[in-house]
Formats: C-alpha cells, structure tokens, sequence
C-alpha cells in the first residue's frame, strides 16, 4: 500500500533534497546515493574523462561515489561544491584518504558565487541540482566561468513529465524538460553537445516502484 504524506512531511523531504541537515539529512543523503548513482555513472560517463582532468561537481552530496571515480581514472582531480554543511562535512568524512593525498577537495559556498578563478575547471559536472537552482542563469553563467576554454559542463536531470507526479517536488522544486535547459545553456554562451536519455526503476519515496526519466546532457562553448 502507498504510504501518504502529510504537507508538512512532503514540505520537510523537499527541504532535506535540497539542503540535507540533521539527523534527517544523513538519511537522506543515504538514499539520495542510492537512488542518484546510476544518474551520477551516467554522467560521469559523458564527462569523457582524460588524464591529468580538473573535475568539478556542483552539489555532490555525501560524495560516496567520489573514492570509485579517484580509484579508477589516473592523475585526476576532483573538487566538490556544496550549500550543505552536513553534506561537506560527510564528503571530507567518506574521502579522508584522498583528501590527504591531495587528490580531492571539498568547499562551502552560498550557493551563487563559486570560491574559484576562472577557467580553472577541464570538466564540471551537476547530478539533480538544477531544480534548486534559485536564480538559473546566474548559476550557470558562474558554471561557464569556470569552465576551461575546451571544457565540458555536464548536467543531469529528471525529466519534467516525471518531477511534476512526485508530491514533494511541489515544494522549491523547479521542473525542467530538454528545451528548457538547452535554453538555459544558450543563454550564458554553452551549446549542447551529446545527450543520453535513460528510463529506469527506482523507488518513490513511498517505497513504491515508478519509471523515472531522467537526461545528461553535454555543453560546451
């Protein structure tokens, strides 16, 4: 039986998705692993990563999936940009040992104007962060910033038609389809270069099954 959400509850998960915190946020973290890590191999998969790469990832949550990535590209640099606290901290937990060697790099920012010079990063890529984006053009005019002159942005994305049947993504979520975000990138100067769409089953967070759509898409200038 589908279990029901009260407003409050729905209110509660939306806010967790967007800014774990809490006791509740290493649950969900947890579970946004779980459920996230096809979309993030995905994505990873489209970076088309080469040795000696400056990868960037925006909103990576408990970085779980950081250790594999180290172990199996050579001479790569991985740095992670997060709003959460929580979501720092547990990244530096879960990568302690890359972290010294130097190999990884975790940072706060406000959620707007990323800590870094410009044109420092060969490959950024965004696993479901687009939704929360509070002003869209503005991030992803400071994503271009950074990105090096031959370089990559991929962006990862459940699909409108999907978001709009889930009850919390009614909560500070914004829906995005194919034009929406192709347009987006326009706008700041990036023009889309490849593109996977996947259908898959997950589970809802009423732990019942659905088909989630989701895309990557690759930009460049």
């Amino acid at each position: 039986m589908e279990k029901s959400f009260t407003e409050e509850e729905l209110k509660a998960i939306a806010s967790q998705l967007s800014h774990p915190k809490g006791e509740m946020g290493i649950d969900v973290a947890a579970t946004m692993h779980e459920s996230n890590i096809s979309m993030t191999e995905k994505a990873i998969e489209l970076l088309h990563l080469e040795s000696g790469d400056r990868v960037l990832e925006l909103g990576h949550g408990s970085a779980m999936h950081v250790s594999q990535l180290l172990e199996e590209q050579e001479n790569l640099h991985y740095t992670g940009l997060e709003v959460s606290e929580l979501m720092h901290l547990e990244a530096k937990k879960h990568n302690a040992r890359w972290v010294d060697r130097g190999k990884t790099a975790f940072h706060l920012y406000d959620g707007e104007s990323a800590p870094f010079e410009s044109g420092i990063f060969d490959k950024i890529f965004t696993v479901n962060t687009i939704y929360f984006w509070k002003d869209p053009v503005k991030t992803a005019k400071e994503l271009e910033r950074l990105l090096a002159d031959e370089g990559s942005l991929v962006i990862a994305f459940a699909q409108k038609q999907f978001m709009e049947n889930l009850p919390f993504a009614q909560y500070g979520f914004t829906f995005y389809d194919d034009e929406d975000v192709m347009e987006l990138m326009g706008k700041v100067g990036l023009v889309p270069l490849e593109q996977s769409d996947v259908t898959e089953t997950v589970k809802s967070k009423a732990m019942e099954e659905v088909q989630r759509e989701f895309t990557v898409m690759r930009f460049s200038r």
